[in-house]
Protein backbone atom coordinates (compact mmCIF):
# COMPACT_ATOMS: atom_id res chain seq x y z
CA UNK A 1 0.00 0.00 0.00
CA UNK A 2 1.12 3.24 -1.03
CA UNK A 3 0.49 6.91 0.43
CA UNK A 4 1.00 10.14 -1.76
CA UNK A 5 0.19 13.18 0.65
CA UNK A 6 -2.80 15.13 -0.92
CA UNK A 7 -4.17 18.95 0.14
CA UNK A 8 -7.33 17.35 2.24
CA UNK A 9 -5.41 13.38 2.85
CA UNK A 10 -3.56 11.19 1.16
CA UNK A 11 -4.30 8.99 -2.06
CA UNK A 12 -3.84 5.00 -1.21
CA UNK A 13 -2.87 2.40 -4.00
CA UNK A 14 -3.61 -1.04 -2.90
CA UNK A 15 -1.48 -3.81 -4.79
CA UNK A 16 -4.75 -4.94 -6.07
CA UNK A 17 -5.23 -1.42 -8.24
CA UNK A 18 -7.65 -0.22 -5.83
CA UNK A 19 -7.18 3.36 -4.86
CA UNK A 20 -8.12 5.40 -1.79
CA UNK A 21 -8.29 9.34 -1.99
CA UNK A 22 -9.28 11.23 1.13
CA UNK A 23 -9.15 11.21 4.70
CA UNK A 24 -6.80 8.49 6.63
CA UNK A 25 -6.51 8.06 10.17
CA UNK A 26 -3.68 5.88 11.90
CA UNK A 27 -3.36 4.16 8.61
CA UNK A 28 -7.12 3.74 8.74
CA UNK A 29 -9.66 5.36 5.85
CA UNK A 30 -11.60 7.24 8.00
CA UNK A 31 -13.20 10.79 7.17
CA UNK A 32 -14.16 12.33 3.74
CA UNK A 33 -12.47 10.12 0.53
CA UNK A 34 -13.10 8.55 -2.65
CA UNK A 35 -12.36 4.91 -2.93
CA UNK A 36 -12.18 3.41 -6.73
CA UNK A 37 -11.91 0.08 -7.05
CA UNK A 38 -9.97 -1.71 -10.40
CA UNK A 39 -13.11 -2.93 -11.71
CA UNK A 40 -14.40 0.53 -12.20
CA UNK A 41 -16.87 1.04 -8.98
CA UNK A 42 -16.59 3.94 -7.38
CA UNK A 43 -17.92 5.41 -3.84
CA UNK A 44 -17.16 8.83 -2.65
CA UNK A 45 -18.73 10.00 0.58
CA UNK A 46 -17.78 9.11 4.43
CA UNK A 47 -15.51 6.36 6.02
CA UNK A 48 -15.09 4.69 9.39
CA UNK A 49 -12.68 1.98 10.62
CA UNK A 50 -11.99 1.31 6.53
CA UNK A 51 -15.42 0.96 5.50
CA UNK A 52 -18.00 3.44 3.93
CA UNK A 53 -20.36 4.89 6.35
CA UNK A 54 -22.63 7.51 7.49
CA UNK A 55 -23.34 9.44 4.01
CA UNK A 56 -22.35 8.73 0.48
CA UNK A 57 -22.52 7.77 -3.22
CA UNK A 58 -21.84 4.79 -4.61
CA UNK A 59 -21.55 4.31 -8.82
CA UNK A 60 -21.44 0.76 -10.23
CA UNK A 61 -19.77 0.05 -13.45
CA UNK A 62 -23.09 -0.82 -14.96
CA UNK A 63 -24.53 2.30 -14.18
CA UNK A 64 -26.89 1.58 -10.83
CA UNK A 65 -25.99 4.38 -8.63
CA UNK A 66 -26.90 4.44 -4.97
CA UNK A 67 -27.18 7.89 -2.64
CA UNK A 68 -27.69 7.54 0.37
CA UNK A 69 -26.32 6.06 3.99
CA UNK A 70 -23.82 3.58 4.82
CA UNK A 71 -23.32 1.38 8.10
CA UNK A 72 -19.81 -0.90 8.14
CA UNK A 73 -19.47 -0.84 4.11
CA UNK A 74 -23.24 -1.71 3.78
CA UNK A 75 -25.95 0.37 2.57
CA UNK A 76 -27.71 0.50 5.69
CA UNK A 77 -30.65 3.26 6.24
CA UNK A 78 -32.52 5.48 4.01
CA UNK A 79 -31.35 5.97 0.57
CA UNK A 80 -32.51 5.90 -3.24
CA UNK A 81 -31.02 3.67 -6.19
CA UNK A 82 -31.48 4.05 -9.75
CA UNK A 83 -30.35 1.62 -12.32
CA UNK A 84 -29.27 2.49 -15.87
CA UNK A 85 -32.29 1.48 -17.68
CA UNK A 86 -34.26 4.05 -15.29
CA UNK A 87 -35.78 1.86 -12.46
CA UNK A 88 -35.40 3.79 -9.35
CA UNK A 89 -35.65 2.93 -5.70
CA UNK A 90 -36.35 5.29 -2.99
CA UNK A 91 -36.44 4.44 0.76
CA UNK A 92 -35.18 2.00 3.41
CA UNK A 93 -32.11 -0.37 3.46
CA UNK A 94 -31.07 -2.93 5.40
CA UNK A 95 -27.55 -4.73 4.66
CA UNK A 96 -28.01 -3.77 1.12
CA UNK A 97 -30.99 -5.36 0.01
CA UNK A 98 -34.52 -2.93 -0.08
CA UNK A 99 -36.20 -3.48 3.13
CA UNK A 100 -38.84 -1.99 5.17
CA UNK A 101 -40.69 1.26 3.72
CA UNK A 102 -40.03 2.82 -0.06
CA UNK A 103 -41.16 3.63 -3.66
CA UNK A 104 -40.00 1.56 -6.70
CA UNK A 105 -40.78 2.99 -10.32
CA UNK A 106 -39.99 1.44 -13.35
CA UNK A 107 -38.63 2.78 -16.02
CA UNK A 108 -42.27 2.25 -17.68
CA UNK A 109 -43.99 4.44 -14.94
CA UNK A 110 -45.42 1.15 -12.88
CA UNK A 111 -45.31 2.27 -9.14
CA UNK A 112 -45.15 0.55 -6.27
CA UNK A 113 -45.28 2.18 -2.53
CA UNK A 114 -45.05 -0.03 0.55
CA UNK A 115 -43.27 -2.57 2.11
CA UNK A 116 -40.13 -4.73 0.97
CA UNK A 117 -38.34 -7.39 2.43
CA UNK A 118 -35.00 -8.32 0.85
CA UNK A 119 -35.48 -6.99 -2.25
CA UNK A 120 -38.94 -8.24 -3.21
CA UNK A 121 -42.85 -6.72 -2.41
CA UNK A 122 -43.67 -7.74 1.28
CA UNK A 123 -46.75 -6.77 3.35
CA UNK A 124 -48.91 -3.84 2.56
CA UNK A 125 -48.66 -1.76 -0.56
CA UNK A 126 -49.81 0.10 -3.14
CA UNK A 127 -48.90 -0.60 -6.79
CA UNK A 128 -50.24 1.42 -9.85
CA UNK A 129 -49.43 0.32 -13.26
CA UNK A 130 -48.40 2.69 -16.16
CA UNK A 131 -51.76 1.08 -17.50
CA UNK A 132 -53.65 2.83 -14.96
CA UNK A 133 -54.86 -0.43 -13.25
CA UNK A 134 -54.09 -0.30 -9.29
CA UNK A 135 -54.12 -2.46 -6.44
CA UNK A 136 -53.98 -2.08 -2.51
CA UNK A 137 -53.33 -4.63 -0.51
CA UNK A 138 -51.20 -7.39 0.93
CA UNK A 139 -48.26 -8.95 -1.20
CA UNK A 140 -46.06 -12.00 -0.74
CA UNK A 141 -42.99 -12.61 -2.91
CA UNK A 142 -43.47 -9.58 -4.92
CA UNK A 143 -47.03 -10.84 -5.67
CA UNK A 144 -50.84 -10.20 -4.48
CA UNK A 145 -51.13 -12.51 -1.60
CA UNK A 146 -53.32 -11.99 1.29
CA UNK A 147 -56.51 -9.36 1.35
CA UNK A 148 -56.68 -6.55 -1.25
CA UNK A 149 -58.63 -4.48 -3.82
CA UNK A 150 -57.81 -5.01 -7.71
CA UNK A 151 -59.15 -2.12 -10.11
CA UNK A 152 -58.81 -2.55 -13.74
CA UNK A 153 -58.86 0.28 -16.13
CA UNK A 154 -62.05 -0.87 -17.57
CA UNK A 155 -64.00 0.18 -14.35
CA UNK A 156 -64.19 -3.70 -13.13
CA UNK A 157 -63.15 -3.96 -9.55
CA UNK A 158 -62.81 -6.93 -7.20
CA UNK A 159 -62.02 -7.02 -3.49
CA UNK A 160 -61.00 -10.39 -1.59
CA UNK A 161 -58.63 -12.68 -1.56
CA UNK A 162 -55.21 -13.30 -3.70
CA UNK A 163 -53.20 -16.16 -3.65
CA UNK A 164 -49.84 -15.81 -5.53
CA UNK A 165 -50.88 -13.19 -7.90
CA UNK A 166 -54.23 -14.72 -8.51
CA UNK A 167 -57.92 -14.15 -6.99
CA UNK A 168 -59.04 -17.49 -4.89
CA UNK A 169 -60.58 -17.96 -1.73
CA UNK A 170 -63.70 -15.07 -0.73
CA UNK A 171 -63.79 -11.96 -2.73
CA UNK A 172 -66.35 -10.16 -4.48
CA UNK A 173 -66.19 -8.61 -8.37
CA UNK A 174 -68.11 -5.88 -9.48
CA UNK A 175 -68.80 -4.72 -13.14
CA UNK A 176 -68.93 -0.77 -13.88
CA UNK A 177 -73.02 -1.42 -14.77
CA UNK A 178 -73.57 -2.74 -11.45
CA UNK A 179 -73.73 -6.57 -11.49
CA UNK A 180 -71.77 -8.34 -8.68
CA UNK A 181 -70.78 -11.38 -8.04
CA UNK A 182 -69.90 -12.24 -4.33
CA UNK A 183 -68.99 -15.80 -3.36
CA UNK A 184 -65.89 -18.21 -4.31
CA UNK A 185 -62.98 -18.08 -6.30
CA UNK A 186 -60.00 -20.41 -7.62
CA UNK A 187 -57.48 -19.56 -9.87
CA UNK A 188 -58.57 -16.02 -10.63
CA UNK A 189 -61.94 -17.44 -11.56
CA UNK A 190 -65.41 -17.08 -10.03
CA UNK A 191 -65.79 -21.29 -8.60
CA UNK A 192 -67.51 -23.00 -6.02
CA UNK A 193 -70.59 -21.27 -4.53
CA UNK A 194 -71.53 -17.87 -5.24
CA UNK A 195 -74.19 -14.70 -5.68
CA UNK A 196 -74.69 -12.92 -8.41
CA UNK A 197 -76.81 -9.84 -8.38
CA UNK A 198 -77.85 -7.87 -11.73
CA UNK A 199 -78.90 -4.39 -11.73
CA UNK A 200 -82.49 -5.53 -11.68
CA UNK A 201 -82.36 -7.10 -8.50
CA UNK A 202 -82.19 -10.62 -9.89
CA UNK A 203 -80.26 -12.78 -8.15
CA UNK A 204 -78.72 -15.98 -8.36
CA UNK A 205 -77.67 -18.13 -5.35
CA UNK A 206 -75.51 -21.61 -6.47
CA UNK A 207 -72.27 -22.83 -7.65
CA UNK A 208 -69.92 -22.14 -10.49
CA UNK A 209 -67.34 -23.09 -12.12
CA UNK A 210 -64.15 -21.50 -14.19
CA UNK A 211 -66.81 -18.00 -14.51
CA UNK A 212 -69.94 -20.16 -15.25
CA UNK A 213 -72.94 -21.48 -13.73
CA UNK A 214 -72.07 -24.91 -13.36
CA UNK A 215 -74.26 -26.88 -10.64
CA UNK A 216 -77.21 -26.07 -8.40
CA UNK A 217 -78.76 -22.82 -7.74
CA UNK A 218 -81.26 -20.79 -6.73
CA UNK A 219 -82.51 -17.76 -9.11
CA UNK A 220 -84.77 -14.81 -7.59
CA UNK A 221 -86.68 -12.73 -9.77
CA UNK A 222 -88.67 -9.59 -8.86
CA UNK A 223 -92.36 -10.72 -7.93
CA UNK A 224 -90.39 -13.07 -5.42
CA UNK A 225 -90.53 -16.11 -7.67
CA UNK A 226 -87.93 -18.79 -6.75
CA UNK A 227 -86.53 -20.70 -9.58
CA UNK A 228 -84.47 -24.12 -8.75
CA UNK A 229 -81.95 -24.14 -11.91
CA UNK A 230 -79.38 -26.73 -12.89
CA UNK A 231 -76.45 -25.79 -15.25
CA UNK A 232 -73.40 -27.18 -16.96
CA UNK A 233 -70.65 -25.54 -18.05
CA UNK A 234 -72.77 -22.13 -18.41
CA UNK A 235 -75.79 -23.52 -20.23
CA UNK A 236 -79.06 -23.73 -17.88
CA UNK A 237 -80.11 -27.64 -18.39
CA UNK A 238 -83.20 -27.53 -15.75
CA UNK A 239 -85.51 -25.15 -14.09
CA UNK A 240 -88.38 -25.35 -11.58
CA UNK A 241 -90.18 -23.17 -9.74
CA UNK A 242 -89.60 -23.58 -6.35
CA UNK A 243 -93.37 -23.80 -4.37
CA UNK A 244 -95.00 -26.39 -1.85
CA UNK A 245 -96.20 -29.64 -3.33
CA UNK A 246 -98.87 -30.91 -1.24
CA UNK A 247 -98.35 -34.51 -2.57
CA UNK A 248 -95.48 -34.88 -1.81
CA UNK A 249 -94.74 -32.85 1.74
CA UNK A 250 -91.04 -33.05 3.15
CA UNK A 251 -89.66 -31.39 6.30
CA UNK A 252 -85.97 -31.40 6.79
CA UNK A 253 -83.70 -29.56 9.07
CA UNK A 254 -86.25 -28.16 10.51
CA UNK A 255 -87.86 -26.77 7.29
CA UNK A 256 -90.58 -27.38 4.60
CA UNK A 257 -89.36 -28.57 1.10
CA UNK A 258 -90.49 -28.79 -2.21
CA UNK A 259 -90.27 -32.46 -3.95
CA UNK A 260 -91.95 -33.86 -6.83
CA UNK A 261 -92.42 -37.59 -7.73
CA UNK A 262 -95.12 -40.38 -8.76
CA UNK A 263 -94.31 -42.38 -6.37
CA UNK A 264 -95.08 -40.01 -3.33
CA UNK A 265 -97.24 -41.89 -0.84
CA UNK A 266 -100.20 -40.35 1.50
CA UNK A 267 -98.94 -36.79 0.61
CA UNK A 268 -95.45 -37.50 1.82
CA UNK A 269 -92.37 -37.19 -0.06
CA UNK A 270 -91.53 -40.86 -1.23
CA UNK A 271 -89.07 -41.96 -3.78
CA UNK A 272 -85.59 -40.79 -5.38
CA UNK A 273 -84.71 -37.08 -7.07
CA UNK A 274 -83.78 -33.59 -6.32
CA UNK A 275 -85.07 -31.64 -3.31
CA UNK A 276 -84.62 -28.25 -2.28
CA UNK A 277 -86.01 -26.18 0.59
CA UNK A 278 -88.95 -23.46 0.27
CA UNK A 279 -86.40 -20.83 1.38
CA UNK A 280 -84.10 -21.66 -1.06
CA UNK A 281 -81.23 -22.00 1.47
CA UNK A 282 -80.20 -26.15 0.48
CA UNK A 283 -80.79 -28.36 -2.44
CA UNK A 284 -80.71 -32.45 -2.00
CA UNK A 285 -79.45 -33.71 -4.97
CA UNK A 286 -80.03 -37.87 -5.80
CA UNK A 287 -81.60 -37.80 -2.51
CA UNK A 288 -84.29 -40.98 -0.80
CA UNK A 289 -87.05 -39.70 0.61
CA UNK A 290 -89.05 -42.45 2.36
CA UNK A 291 -92.81 -41.46 3.59
CA UNK A 292 -92.06 -37.57 4.45
CA UNK A 293 -87.97 -38.42 5.97
CA UNK A 294 -84.93 -37.99 4.13
CA UNK A 295 -82.93 -40.92 3.83
CA UNK A 296 -80.13 -40.43 1.51
CA UNK A 297 -78.38 -37.76 -0.80
CA UNK A 298 -75.86 -34.88 -1.49
CA UNK A 299 -76.98 -31.69 0.67
CA UNK A 300 -75.59 -28.85 -0.87
CA UNK A 301 -75.79 -25.49 1.07
CA UNK A 302 -77.03 -22.93 -1.21
CA UNK A 303 -74.62 -19.23 -0.49
CA UNK A 304 -77.37 -16.92 1.78
CA UNK A 305 -78.36 -13.77 0.26
CA UNK A 306 -76.12 -10.57 0.05
CA UNK A 307 -77.61 -6.78 -0.03
CA UNK A 308 -78.99 -6.48 -3.20
CA UNK A 309 -77.35 -3.52 -5.11
CA UNK A 310 -79.39 -1.80 -8.28
CA UNK A 311 -76.71 -3.01 -10.42
CA UNK A 312 -77.14 -5.73 -16.56
CA UNK A 313 -75.31 -8.52 -18.15
CA UNK A 314 -72.04 -9.39 -17.71
CA UNK A 315 -70.03 -11.89 -19.75
CA UNK A 316 -67.11 -11.02 -17.39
Amino acid sequence: MAFAPLGYGAEVILANGDRYIGEVVDGVLSGKGTYIWAVGDRYEGNFANDQPDGLGTYTWIDGRVYEGQFANGWRQGQGQLRWANGDFYQGAFVANAMHGAGTFIWANKDRYQGEFANNRRVGRGVMVWHTGQSYDGIFENDRMHGQGRLKYVDGREYQGAFVAGLKSGEGTFSWPNGNRYVGSFAQDQRSGSGVFLWRDDTVYRGQFSGNKQHGYGVKELLNNVSELQVWREGEIVGSTRIAENEYCVLQHLQRAWMFSATTCVNGLAHGKGVAVSLDGDFVVADGVFVLGQFVAGELIEIPPKVTSMRVGNSNG
